[in-house]
């Protein structure tokens, strides 16, 4: 049972990401929102000690400088920065391989054509779950990524397509929870 949610980062994080683990390593006002989403899904703690981190198009380690290189590249640094996502399964339902797995293999799907994308399963909860840090700006062609309604519709179709293809539960929708636009 995989549970999907998409959100944009923006430039003022502060009153979301309360627990972030180092503030000083945001160096310029851009890199702010992206610095510490990737800093709050990429925590050690979480991913047991980072094993559980993989960079789609790019490297964790280097993942905010080469979005906001591909950002200047394209003259689009501003607005919505990058986009947050998570993908929770029911309790004790997989292993944080699998979990992690499933995870790399639906931002593949996802955005792995067009946008560099970091990948985390996180361990510290009951469930089991993954983030996605989604760069805003494709490398490829410098447009956009909208998250409109199609956008959601085909990350949670994909993310259920995966769930069934490796004998997970899905979620039957009962219209909570859904999209802004359904």
């Amino acid at each position: 049972m995989a549970i999907t949610k998409i959100w944009p980062v923006k430039d003022n994080l502060s009153r979301v990401y309360r627990y972030i683990s180092n503030e000083e390593k945001t160096t310029e006002e851009i890199s702010d929102g992206l610095n510490e989403v990737l800093t709050y899904t990429t925590q050690g703690y979480k991913t047991n000690e980072k094993e559980y981190i993989t960079g789609i198009n790019c490297s964790p380690a280097s993942a905010v400088k080469q979005m906001i290189h591909t950002k200047k590249s394209y003259g689009k640094d501003d607005g919505v920065l990058a986009f947050h996502a998570v993908q929770s399964f029911k309790p004790d339902e997989l292993t944080p391989e699998l979990c992690h797995e499933i995870g790399v293999k639906l931002a593949g799907l996802m955005w792995g054509d067009r946008f560099e994308v970091v990948v985390s399963t996180h361990l510290d909860k009951h469930h089991l779950h993954n983030h996605f840090v989604v760069n805003s700006v494709s490398f490829m062609d410098g447009k956009k990524f909208d998250n409109n309604r199609n956008d959601y519709i085909r990350f949670r179709n994909l993310s259920d397509d995966l769930c069934n293809g490796y004998n997970l539960s899905v979620v039957k929708s009962n219209g909570k929870g859904m999209h802004h636009s359904e």
